[in-house]
């Protein structure tokens, strides 16, 4: 039977431990990894290539999609829970909640339609930039505070609603992450998926990302 207990925010939750955030820092190694790798593509993809190029601004607009899902899950329910928790935390989720916003002023120009390929990896590069100095900053400062303050349970229910949010873009989006995960990472989100999801990522959706990497990235 499962005693209840608090946690050190004082809310009462089903068990003892903190919440899983494999799922959570192996997305982070994606978005540290990708757009500067997007940036390179465009680089090495000849200006008349215009399939390639397509390819590679389609597999922008899917990271640039992840990142918006990732961002507006913190700014609505992450951060706002632990401010409710942690007050002392406000400065803190403030910096990064501006950080939210520099970057999307560069996410913006990304989504512009058929930009010049040097104006595009420029960006790429500048993104690649303010995500990676944000997330040092998110998981050195608000990462403690999640495993501080939030509970297993409300961790899982969110992460549920956020993997239902990415639609269509799921498949790719989990071949992604678990791609760009760490082996200790990749073994231990394959041993917790429910089956259905570890069936279709071994049947298709690994092979499937591969594909449209290989074409990408060459």
């Amino acid at each position: 039977m499962t005693t209840n207990t608090e946690d050190t925010a004082g809310n009462t939750t089903g068990n003892t431990t903190g919440p899983d955030l494999t799922l959570f820092l192996a997305f982070h190694r994606g978005l540290r990894r990708d757009f500067g790798r997007l940036a390179d593509a465009l680089d090495r993809c000849p200006p008349g290539d215009a399939s390639r190029r397509a390819l590679i601004d389609e597999h922008t607009a899917m990271q640039l999609r992840a990142l918006h899902h990732h961002h507006t899950d913190e700014d609505v329910n992450i951060w706002p829970r632990l401010r409710a928790l942690a007050p002392g935390a406000a400065g803190v989720l403030d910096q990064l909640e501006a950080e939210h916003q520099e970057m999307d002023a560069v996410i913006e120009r990304l989504g512009i339609p058929r930009r010049p390929g040097p104006d595009q990896a420029r960006d790429l590069r500048r993104l690649h930039d303010l995500l990676n100095a944000h997330l040092d900053l998110e998981e050195s400062r608000a990462v403690p505070l999640i495993r501080a303050h939030l509970s297993a349970q409300w961790w899982e229910e969110l992460g549920k609603e956020v993997v239902k949010s990415h639609g269509r873009d799921l498949p790719m989006v989990a071949a992604w992450a678990l791609d760009a995960a760490s082996e200790e990472q990749r073994a231990h989100l394959l041993a917790t998926v429910p089956l259905m999801l570890r069936v279709l990522y071994r049947l298709a959706w690994r092979r499937a990302y591969e594909r449209r990497a290989a074409q990408v990235f060459g």
